[in-house]
């Protein structure tokens, strides 16, 4: 894992952020910094320390009651009388006192903290889904503290991270983390929660979009628009989104009795839309009248593609459809008829199967799974 990166969980999304020029610029401050005889430290950022953290003996000495007890007030599921919780949490309003979460973490042995893991950020789609996860995560009481693979990684040094941070459940939100990496996980007695993707060989919880449903609809919608020619475009090969969007896609045009004109192997990236496009124009490809795009951002380079090019227009010369429902897929210059995907309520889903786990009641590992729907707008 590199050193030269921390950690920080929020609340409405996560930031991985490099702390070299951080470090630099805080080295030159504290240079600048002045203590006092009462020890506040003021930094020149414009803003200052308090001398003292308030803490639960701070609240249980204004309460009138034992820490113990401020300590079984701020935790979840741990009997207090009414009218004393009622007394701490005024002290504790009156002071500005935050439990701390690790502390009772060691004390409760049920962490509210959640390690994330996350793939490549470079398709928007995911940045949408950890938005949607961490702000969930917070409703539900929980605190994300997230990570980013890097290809090669080994589980070893996060498995560390999520002990030192007292963490019990991980979401795998990625699809290119390897089987090995699951069972790693598991070993170290910690449980998995695969968001938007699944593992049939492993019996694990999963929170899944139906992608073979949304591959499914998207060709039929294709179809009600009377294209009689269409064409299939993979995404990356080896995903197991990729292989299920495929596979709902065949199926739709099969129930009509139509095969595609050709299935075209690509990423999920917007180069390789591009790609595609070049293939079409080249006549490699069979020009088709509709086109099913593994997502969104193969679908907008393929069209601008074919626009820079041809001058082609969508849908008079192709209809397009792709897959995700990102938010450039909405702006005018697309307007992307798509799959939408529901992120909000796969990140709902996967917050509530997290909190009850921590509340201690027994969750089956299972399978979730949301059907999509389809967004239309002008591209087909």
């Amino acid at each position: 894992m590199h050193t030269s990166a921390v950690l920080f969980p929020i609340i409405n999304d996560f930031v991985n952020i490099n702390i070299a020029p951080i470090a630099a610029h805080l080295c030159n401050d504290l240079v600048k910094a002045r203590f006092s005889l009462q020890n506040k430290v003021k930094l020149d950022l414009g803003c200052a320390m308090t001398e003292t953290r308030v803490t639960a003996e701070d609240v249980a000495r204004l309460a009138g009651v034992s820490r113990s007890t401020v300590s079984r007030a701020f935790t979840p599921g741990r009997v207090v009388n009414k009218d004393t919780r009622a007394i701490i949490l005024r002290a504790a309003k009156k002071l500005g006192y935050e439990p701390n979460a690790l502390a009772q973490a060691l004390i409760s042995k049920r962490s509210q903290i959640v390690g994330v893991m996350m793939g490549e950020l470079s398709n928007p789609f995911h940045a949408v889904l950890h938005q949607a996860l961490g702000r969930s995560l917070h409703e539900h009481g929980l605190i994300p503290v997230s990570a980013q693979l890097v290809p090669g990684e080994s589980a070893s040094g996060f498995i560390s991270m999520f002990r030192q941070y007292q963490v019990n459940v991980v979401v795998l939100t990625s699809h290119n983390f390897s089987v090995d990496w699951i069972d790693a996980l598991r070993n170290a007695g910690l449980k998995v929660v695969l968001l938007n993707r699944v593992d049939e060989e492993r019996y694990t919880s999963a929170i899944c979009a139906d992608h073979a449903q949304g591959g499914y609809i998207a060709a039929r919608h294709l179809l009600e628009r009377g294209c009689t020619r269409i064409g299939v475009c993979e995404g990356t090969d080896g995903y197991w989104t990729s292989a299920t969007r495929l596979q709902g896609h065949l199926k739709g045009l099969e129930a009509a009795g139509q095969t595609p004109v050709f299935v075209s192997k690509g990423d999920y990236t917007y180069a390789s839309g591009s790609a595609c496009a070049e293939r079409i124009l080249n006549g490699d490809l069979p020009t088709p009248d509709g086109l099913l795009c593994p997502n969104d951002l193969f679908a907008i380079g393929l069209m601008d593609r074919l626009r820079a090019r041809a001058g082609m227009r969508f849908p008079e010369d192709i209809a397009v459809i792709g897959f995700d429902d990102i938010p450039m897929g909405a702006w005018e210059g697309n307007s992307l008829t798509t799959v939408r995907l529901p992120i909000g309520q796969m990140a709902d889903r996967t917050a509530e199967v997290i909190a009850r786990n921590n509340s201690g009641t027994k969750v089956l590992d299972e399978t979730i799974w949301i059907p999509c729907r389809i967004v239309a707008r002008s591209s087909a």
